[in-house]
């Protein structure tokens, strides 16, 4: 059975702002899927791709899973008093919670400039493709997620096909910080993370994470103690 794909369409920065912010005072579902495609319309001329941004950003942020909807209304939240920089985070991590491909194109991405300071389109269209398998929407679908960050400043192509990192961006909120690291554990799958390696986590790349024991508090979060010196964070 193929893996699904789903994020086939460059989305930008401004257009995930809309939908978040018009969620929080839409009167229906109609009226927002009206206002979002009346807002598309400025950058997108095309019926079909118009369609398949609207598509993308209302699962992101609006046709969000039971299981997710407690996230998706703190991020909310969060983010009618969050900054720019701030508000890319809580994007970022929707992104990965409703898009696996996203997620695993950002993960490889993220293990590939762990290893290196440039990635190229191709290194990460063979490794997408390894576990997408070899067909034209896995191609489209990488072309859509690396034009999509760059247009939101995360990467850079300083020559032709090949990516560096444009910007690290610190998280300071320690709201945001446990909310990321909840979404983390989620889409990653794994039962614990160790404190230390917060930061390393491939699917966070473009952020710099520091947190600290007393930040994670709370009632999602859960921190063990394995050996010396080992503080293992995991859902509750």
């Amino acid at each position: 059975m193929k893996k699904a794909v789903g994020f086939d369409q460059k989305i930008q920065l401004h257009q995930l702002d809309f939908i978040a912010n018009e969620i929080s005072r839409m009167s229906s579902r109609d009226v927002l899927y009206q206002q979002v495609d009346e807002q598309l319309m400025a950058d997108i001329g095309g019926a079909k791709s118009r369609a398949n941004a609207r598509t993308i950003l209302f699962k992101i942020w609006f046709l969000v899973p039971d299981e997710h909807m407690e996230l998706r209304d703190r991020a909310l939240d969060m983010f009618q008093r969050a900054t720019p920089e701030e508000k890319l985070v809580l994007h970022w991590g929707m992104c990965l919670l409703a898009y696996p491909f996203f997620k695993d194109t950002i993960e490889q991405l993220g293990y590939l400039f762990h290893l290196q300071d440039e990635v190229t389109s191709e290194q990460i269209g063979r490794k997408m493709k390894g576990l997408y398998g070899e067909r034209r929407r896995v191609e489209v679908s990488v072309n859509a997620v690396l034009s999509s960050i760059r247009s939101w400043g995360v990467l850079e192509m300083e020559k032709r096909n090949t990516h560096t990192i444009a910007v690290q961006i610190n998280v300071f909120s320690t709201d945001i910080k446990k909310w990321l690291v909840q979404v983390m554990l989620i889409v990653t799958g794994k039962s614990v993370i160790e404190l230390n390696h917060i930061a390393g986590e491939p699917c966070i790349f473009p952020f710099e994470l520091s947190v600290l024991e007393s930040e994670l508090s709370g009632n999602e979060l859960e921190i063990t103690r394995q050996g010396v010196g080992r503080l293992m964070v995991g859902l509750k």
